[in-house]
Parts: C-alpha cells; structure tokens; sequence
C-alpha cells in the first residue's frame, strides 16, 4: 500500500515527465466536452448523443430495469446497448474514466483503477430486417477477464468511433463496495412545495465500516430521485452524535418533488389502438405514427410514477422505428417565446432545439416528432427555467403524492490515495420507512 507522502510524490512525477496517463487518452480521443445541456439525466461532463445514435441502455446485467451499479469484486457484469443510423456497419472503441462525487476527473493513474487495457472494441452489429430508416444494432459487456475495475466510485463510459476518433457519447455508472451498513427512507411533507405539492424528504442512516477514522471529514452524502443522476443531490444535513453511524437528509428547502410524473408511452406495436396510438401511416419515409393530443393536467395515457419496465426500447432484429408525432394542449396557457420541450427515455431527457414543441395554429396544439424505436418508454413536457434552469413541474398532471424511486450513496474521500470511494449506492422507494 501507498503512504500519503507515496501518493503525492507519484502525482508529482506523473505531472513533470508525462503528464499522467489519463490525460493522455484525453488527448488521443478529443477532450470530454464540458458544454453544460439541459437535462436531469445527464452528469457533469457527460456527452450526449448525437442524433445519429438511438436507443442507448446501460444497466446490470439479467434485467434492463436494473440500475448501472455493480459491486467491486463481484462477478456481476454491465451491459451497453446502442444502435447507430445508417445502412452500413460500424466499429467502435469503449474507453473508462474514474470521477469524484460531482463527476470532475479523479486525476489519478489509470493502473489505480483499471486493471487491464484501458479498450474495448465492439464491431458489426446487427442489422435491422427493415428498411426506413437502416441501422445497427450493438451490445458490449464488461467487466471481463481482460478489463477488471480496481477501487469503487463513479464510472464514466465513452463511445468512440474507431475511424475517426471523434467522441460519440458518454454514460456514468457505479461500482460500489458495499461497505458499512445502510438503512434508508422516506418522509413526505404535504402542501409544502412552490405549488402547494407533496415534498419528499430522503433519509439515511450509515454505520461505518471499521476503517473509517473521521467521518465528520472524510465521508459525504448523496440523493438521486428516479435515477436522473444530474439532479443528484448533496446532503449537507447530518448526525455524527453517535459513535459507529451518521445520519444523513435532504432539508425541506432541498427537498425532492413528491408530485413528479410522467407520461407513458407505449409503442410494442405499430398500429392503431385508438387509446395511444391514434393512426399509423406506413407508406410515408420513415412511417409516422400519432398519439393521442395530451392535454395539461389531463394526460390521455397517465403513467404517474416512475418504474424500471419503461426505457426499454425492443432490441430484436425486426424492431422498426417511426417518426412519432406528439400533441400537446395547453389551454392557451404558454406562449412561443416561453418554448415548451418534449423530454424522455428516448432522447436523454435533454431540453434541444430538435425537441422544442412549435405550435400549430390550424390544430391548437403544440406539436413535434421523434424518431422512435418500438418499446416502452416515459415522457414530459418541460420548459426552461432561466439560462439554466428546467421547469417539468408546471407542466405535470398532479400536485399529489407519487411513487418515486431514490438512490442513495456514501463517498469516502480516501485519506492514502486521494480519490472518492464509493461505499453505499441503495435503491429506495418513496413511502419505505
């Protein structure tokens, strides 16, 4: 093992010969942009996808409702699902980053937490069996016997195209080590948020595994509700008082909404059912399907709480895309200059130019497509707030209490090393006590 004296004098050596391994990917592949986009999906230094690659998973592999965590030393594997646009097939490099709490850059070795070749290369894909549009499909697994990971923390997966070396794509994951013990619940607050909605109050209490000294310095807390780990949330409410744990929440002022819903879009098969799909138009290029309008505060196909059978795009070979069209009523509420955006599974939850809602005088409704694959899949409206604000509340369904999911997770900043630890990530529900 490495003293601290160790630690900072190879930290020093890396900086004045070579400037340390991980900054060298960095200047192979481009540097990871730090452009700030509008979604509470996606962390600090994540990139998002362009519109030529759809249909992104990343979960544990045996179900793909399950949460992109594993446990250091486990045999559990993760599994990447992606497909690609286009009529020809394609080849593509996986490289890992390890980052802090707040998804900055560790700036640690690579051999710290990567044992093995820092690469995977994935390649050929699976052709869809029908046209319009053409695309590939591909899956990549990992850990394997020739890349293992280290140390816990929060992980960050980049898709590279192997041709040209352009950056397509990143995804964040956890490997924790399951250390310590965790209890955790909920407490939800009524008539308390902006609107007068339900609030919720995540708590948790860690016993400490034996080798933490300081826990009042050296460990931190974190919230994520439904998985949207941008919007993930620093408690800076905490108990040291008792000697073996600390008991850590979220403030009422910090709190998550309890209102939170979505929309559900349910698309295994094209065609009319007269509750969701509304018609379906195969001889257009690539065909269109429409919903049925969505109304504020009166969804057509409600879906309120979050759930792990959405965000599951079929995967088979003959699964087809279509340009979806969405209607939305607002009652004359909103104007043009406001913008109201369609967010979900099927688009990284990201508020973009391409997902902005124009308003079509001749139906009333506010109206845009997405080009979609067949599956499950949950949906919002959403406008901005701010230059960097999003506002999905104003928009939702209800002011009362939902089912919500929350995850949370204990840092251990590593006294030798210098890196953030990932000691506990527990899924939770709203309403466990």
């Amino acid at each position: 093992m490495y003293s601290k004296a160790q630690f900072l004098l190879k930290l020093f050596l890396l900086a004045a010969f070579a400037g340390g391994c991980t900054a060298g990917i960095a200047t192979q592949t481009n540097r990871i942009s730090t452009e700030n986009h509008l979604s509470r999906l996606l962390v600090q230094n994540q990139l998002p996808a362009p519109e030529t690659i759809k249909s992104i998973q990343l979960y544990r592999k045996g179900n793909a409702g399950n949460p992109p965590i594993i446990e250091l030393g486990s045999s559990r594997k993760l599994i990447l699902s992606f497909d690609e646009l286009t009529a020809l097939s394609g080849q593509f490099r996986i490289i890992f980053s390890h980052h802090d709490q707040n998804w900055n850059s560790s700036n640690i070795p690579q051999d710290w937490y990567l044992d093995g070749i820092n690469e995977l290369i994935i390649g050929g894909g699976t052709k869809n069996q029908r046209s319009t549009p053409n695309y590939f499909h591909y899956e990549a697994e990992f850990p394997s016997n020739q890349l293992q990971f280290k140390i816990s923390g929060n992980y960050m997966l980049h898709v590279i195209d192997f041709s040209t070396g352009t950056r397509l794509f990143s995804l964040p994951f956890f490997v924790t080590e399951n250390a310590g013990e965790m209890r955790s619940w909920v407490e939800t607050k009524y008539n308390t948020g902006p609107r007068g909605e339900a609030i919720d109050r995540p708590f948790s209490e860690f016993i400490y595994p034996k080798f933490i000294g300081f826990p009042q310095f050296d460990l931190s807390f974190y919230f994520a509700q439904n998985r949207f780990w941008g919007d993930a949330k620093k408690s800076q409410n905490y108990d040291f008082s008792e000697e073996d744990r600390a008991q850590f929440h979220l403030s009422e002022e910090n709190a998550y909404p309890s209102n939170f819903d979505f929309i559900g879009l349910r698309l295994n098969e094209f065609s009319v059912d007269g509750q969701n799909i509304i018609d379906w138009l195969p001889e257009k290029n690539p065909p269109e399907i429409v919903l049925r309008e969505d109304i504020l505060n009166f969804t057509s196909d409600p879906a309120a709480s979050w759930g792990t059978i959405f965000n599951n795009p079929k995967n088979t070979p003959d699964a087809r895309y279509a340009n979806v069209r969405f209607r939305f009523q607002d009652g004359g509420q909103f104007s043009a200059s406001q913008g109201v955006y369609l967010v979900g599974d099927f688009n990284q939850w990201l508020l973009s130019e391409e997902n902005k809602l124009a308003y079509n005088e001749d139906s009333g409704y506010w109206e845009t497509q997405a080009l979609i694959k067949q599956g499950l899949y949950t949906y919002k409206y959403a406008m901005k707030d701010g230059d960097d604000g999003i506002d999905d509340l104003s928009l939702s369904d209800t002011i009362t209490r939902q089912n919500q999911e929350y995850t949370g997770l204990v840092y251990f900043q590593d006294p030798d090393y210098g890196y953030q630890r990932l000691l506990q990530a527990q899924i939770f529900p709203s309403g466990s006590r």
